[in-house]
């Protein structure tokens, strides 16, 4: 079943994506390079390079004006250049894989590192995953004067992997990051609610930049059973990942995919994947009481926002990709995925969430 997906060897791949959100929101064109290099019987070099174009408009906080049903848009175009390098050291029963990458925007820059374990045991049928890695950020703000701010992120993983018999996979992990430094979206702000003195009942509003804590803890867990179907010359893939935040949000993702060969030329891959959030414990989408940040009132919670991907919603993600053999060791993957975003708070105007369409196109070639 797999082996059209995974070969020893030399290998090169590019993919294109398209992502276009409707109504004129977010669009996205995604140029990646990844590659593969067997340097020795021990030791392999592998990198990947990404070049992204944004352009489009996306809510930057401020609900619907009075009136309307549909959230101010802001304008957003941007290029991000990013690229990662790293090597597969296979020492004995261990396979150590550091890997440095980096990513540049306009607004933003990220440095980071990071260093995995593999390690077989029970013949090759356990496999324990340990990994660690640091981002050094920085992000560029809208303040007069505009300023870089830093911000940290670490993260470590435990995982195993269990073959529980020839057909089938079950695989569990476990990380826990930290974040700390300039966590707020410098694009997003807040409504803020108040009245003129001048002439009571005479309600003013003000927008200003969101506030988001300093500071950010999350652990998450996923588990993914494969289970290969020999009858029908396929194989499906279930899992499950669970994520909490100090920021006050859990969420659930469930996925399916299933993996059918058609004859020795063609794979076809359905996927559905489904995911729910709970809300942030500073998300406010009609605004924050008082007139303003620095008007002195105390009952002012410490931390704001209005960005909608704070917010209860769910979403839903459905699709197929094709991959198909033109010759030997070149591949062709061909794919179209559905990705809608739904409120769940009954608060947050339903223009907010986007509804996009996702076009894939690539190849793989195996030397």
């Amino acid at each position: 079943m797999h082996s059209l997906r995974a070969r020893a060897g030399d290998r090169v791949d590019y993919r294109f994506e398209h992502y276009k959100e409707e109504n004129r929101r977010v669009q996205v064109d995604t140029h990646t390079i990844l590659f593969e290099i067997e340097l020795t019987k021990t030791i392999a070099a592998k990198g990947e390079m990404v070049y992204d174009g944004i352009s489009g408009a996306t809510p930057y906080g401020a609900p619907p004006r009075a009136g309307s049903t549909q959230v101010p848009l802001a304008k957003l175009e941007d290029i991000r250049r990013a690229g990662n390098m790293g090597f597969d050291f296979h020492l004995g029963n261990h396979t150590l894989s550091p890997l440095v990458a980096y990513s540049k925007e306009s607004d933003y820059e990220s440095r980071g590192i990071s260093l995995n374990d593999a390690i077989d045991f029970n013949e090759k049928n356990t496999t324990l995953r340990l990994g660690a890695s640091h981002n050094f950020d920085k992000v560029l703000d809208f303040d007069s004067p505009r300023a870089n701010h830093n911000k940290d992120a670490t993260d470590g993983l435990i995982g195993i992997s269990q073959l529980i018999n020839s057909k089938t996979i079950f695989t569990a992990d476990f990380t826990y990051g930290h974040e700390t430094g300039y966590l707020t979206d410098p694009y997003r702000q807040v409504l803020f609610q108040g009245w003129l003195t001048a002439i009571p009942g005479v309600p003013l509003y003000i927008v200003y930049p969101e506030v988001r804590p300093t500071e950010r803890t999350k652990q998450v867990f996923q588990t993914t059973l494969t289970h290969f179907f020999e009858p029908v010359n396929g194989s499906a893939e279930l899992s499950y990942r669970f994520h909490h935040d100090s920021y006050g949000v859990f969420s659930h993702t469930v996925a399916m995919a299933w993996h059918q060969k058609l004859g020795d030329h063609v794979i076809l891959e359905p996927l559905v994947r489904y995911y729910e959030q709970s809300a942030a414990n500073f998300y406010f989408p009609e605004g924050v009481p008082g007139l303003s940040p620095i008007d002195g009132d105390p009952t002012r919670p410490e931390h704001y926002s209005a960005d909608y991907r704070l917010s209860h919603f769910a979403s839903l993600t459905y699709g197929l990709q094709a991959s198909v053999v033109i010759k030997d060791k070149l591949f062709l993957d061909v794919g179209y995925h559905r990705y809608e975003m739904y409120g769940r708070d009954h608060v947050t105007s339903a223009s907010a969430y986007p509804k996009a369409d996702i076009y894939t196109v690539g190849f793989r070639l195996w030397f």
